[in-house]
């Protein structure tokens, strides 16, 4: 299985990031890779599935507040999107994946 480098996105963190493009961020930071299936796939020697999709660990880091997206009084809650960056990393690739599979 060749598993492909995952780059962050190019736009800025000033602006707001779709799911996929957060999913980007968290696992280019992590050093995950991206299977040719989609998935995002951690380690080089034993291989463990952390997601299904960039776009569900975007959205699993959504749901668990590993990321946050500042919302106005009276917005949809769309505005630039901020990632907490002790809070996930506080967490093992395993702990991540068993977030994620939960959400499932």
């Amino acid at each position: 299985m060749k598993l492909s480098d995952i780059n962050p996105p190019t736009r800025s963190f000033s602006r707001w990031l779709t799911e996929e493009e957060i999913g980007q961020v968290l696992a280019s930071d992590r050093g995950w890779r991206l299977a040719p299936d989609g998935s995002v796939i951690a380690g080089k020697l034993r291989k463990t599935v952390i997601a299904a999709s960039l776009t569900e660990l975007g959205g699993a880091a959504l749901a668990n507040r590993w990321t946050s997206r500042a919302a106005a009084p009276g917005s949809d809650g769309s505005g630039p999107t901020h990632i907490m960056w002790g809070v996930f990393n506080a967490r093992t690739d395993a702990d991540v994946a068993a977030a994620i599979a939960g959400r499932s």
